[in-house]
């Protein structure tokens, strides 16, 4: 291919490289030997260190590189893109790439890093699977997530704003407070008849005063309780409660956060609009704001049997069969970049039935799922553990779980004789990725106004971490610095060779962007990413 035929913007050059390396390349053992090459690191280092100091890569570089060495040629290009793009990640743990601040405006404004040159999206990567890390897939090498254009099709993704932003700080457990909301058959609406031939049943809460008041109360414990995410249960909203719910957490917002942190409310979900069937639809609120963040429609009903019906003494219900939901089903998968991560609902059925979504999920890379249910009482090793556990190992995302006391209150003990929860937070151990470890942290409410605890006195509420991306997932890049004041300790400067002076500004190192604390001749950076081979090099004046 001609150098013509390359993009000398990085991220359209990503996608196109991306795209072109054959995939069977990842089947086998060949890419993780080109990545383990020392001279393949040296040359993309080398390519990073062009791209961070003049935002472009010379296409004439990358088709000698495709010229001279095919597919190694396109993998060492990319270890390169991969390592300077890292560099504007907003969930990275790099900083200060002004040549490239292009594809950070295309982000937060487009939602995408590639520009309008490409198909589908570059997005970058804050989650990690979260099993033993050993051959790698072929999106496992990098740092971003490369979504093909059939995949992007199907997603709604968009980028918070800096204004409706919680600005969750990196590595912080961030807070999650589930509450019940409903208690009982009492607290909704439940009714089958036959449509299309079969029967079918439709499930609203109840506007009643007690909800409104539990509402109230809800809110006022996740600000006592110090939560900073919300997760409500599947149906505990209709159009007249979701304005309620608006009106209760605005007026009772305060700006500071320290005496009420809680920014991000997930409403639950239920039937809103005028359609006939109406979407089982979730909306996740800005508290400060009243703004909709993002809506998601469930995207598979769930059928009840005759023995689940059964066992849930669901009112008028019929003796046999089956009974279908009757809701309109979801078409899309809403996707939120924000401090958290980036962000997805799935409403109960959506976690079992993952084979219409999950493709999407893994290609977008999607850091914390809510899930919000309207079950029997949540259990140790049943299927929201089951769930959740194929999530974290599949993707390394948090998965919130949050249902209701309505099924459980109609359930006797006796049938059920197991410790129940109506809440499950579920995430990686560790960032370290060397066992199947996971965390699992079960909540426990008592009435539908109380928020699930987990037991332990030293953390009551479960928490989840930011989303994130870390160089120990990705042994291309360069540690990060520890501090920015390292250039100041004794010996992190050194001279190595003897040279005449180049006289005016001291330059900073072409990786890292600093300059020396003191004027010297030739020099090299001697961060502590910058060790052996990495080292950057630059000139410096003799004032």
């Amino acid at each position: 291919m001609a150098a013509t035929a390359y993009p000398a913007e990085p991220t359209d050059l990503f996608v196109l490289l991306y795209d072109a390396l054959p995939d069977a390349l990842f089947r086998g053992w060949t890419a993780t030997e080109w990545h383990d090459d020392p001279q393949v690191r040296r040359q993309a280092g080398e390519i990073s260190e062009i791209v961070l100091d003049t935002g472009v890569l010379d296409p004439a570089v990358t088709a000698r590189h495709v010229e001279e060495k095919g597919d190694l040629g396109r993998f060492t290009v990319l270890l390169g893109l991969d390592i300077a793009l890292a560099h504007v990640n907003p969930y990275g743990p790099y900083h200060d790439a002004p040549a490239l601040t292009g594809a950070l405006v295309n982000y937060l404004t487009d939602g995408r890093f590639n520009g309008p040159g490409t198909q589908g999206a570059l997005l970058p990567r804050c989650a990690f699977p979260g099993r033993p890390l050993g051959r790698r897939t072929k999106a496992e090498f990098f740092g971003l997530h490369r979504i093909p254009p059939d995949e992007w099709e199907r997603i709604d993704h968009s980028v918070l704003p800096a204004v409706n932003d919680p600005h969750f700080t990196r590595d912080q457990p961030v807070t999650v407070g589930c509450a019940p909301v409903l208690e009982s058959f009492d607290d909704i609406e439940i009714d089958f008849e036959r449509r299309h031939g079969m029967t079918v049943y439709r499930l609203r809460p109840m506007d009643s005063v007690m909800v409104r008041t539990r509402i109230k109360a809800i809110i006022r414990r996740l600000d006592e309780s110090g939560a900073q995410l919300a997760v409500m249960p599947e149906l505990s909203l209709s159009d007249s409660l979701l304005e309620h719910w608006k009106e209760v957490a605005f007026d009772t917002a305060d700006r500071d956060r320290d005496r009420r942190p809680l920014r991000f409310i997930l409403l639950g979900t239920g039937p809103l609009g005028t359609t006939d069937p109406p979407p089982n639809r979730a909306v996740l609120l800005d508290r400060w704001t009243g703004q909709e963040l993002l809506v998601q429609d469930k995207l598979s009903g769930f059928t009840l049997d005759a023995a689940q019906m059964r066992l849930w003494r669901l009112p008028d219900a019929p003796a046999a069969g089956t009974a279908e939901e009757y809701a309109t089903p979801g078409s899309k998968i809403s996707l939120l970049d924000s401090s958290l991560g980036r962000l997805a609902v799935l409403i109960c059925e959506d976690l079992s039935r993952s084979i219409g979504w999950e493709r999407e999920l893994l290609s977008c890379g999607v850091s914390h799922l809510l899930v919000p249910i309207f079950s029997k009482p949540i259990l140790e090793h049943r299927w929201e553990q089951q769930g959740a556990e194929r999530q974290v190992g599949s993707l390394g995302t948090w998965v919130t779980v949050a249902n209701s006391l309505v099924v459980g209150t109609a359930i006797p003990h006796s049938e059920m004789p197991e410790r129940r929860y109506t809440c499950l937070v579920a995430g990686p151990e560790s960032l370290a990725r060397t066992a199947y470890s996971l965390k699992l942290q079960f909540g426990a409410a008592e009435a539908g106004d109380q928020l699930g605890l987990t037991g332990d006195p030293s953390s009551p509420l479960p928490a989840v971490l930011p989303g994130a991306a870390y160089d120990l997932w990705h042994p291309h890049w360069p540690p990060p610095h520890p501090d920015r004041d390292w250039m100041r300790r004794p010996g992190a400067w050194r001279r190595v060779r003897r040279g005449a002076p180049t006289r005016g500004r001291c330059h900073a190192c072409a990786r890292c962007r600093t300059r020396p604390a003191t004027p010297v001749r030739l020099i090299s950076c001697r961060s502590p990413g910058h060790r052996g081979r990495e080292r950057g090099r630059f000139r410096a004046c003799l004032r």
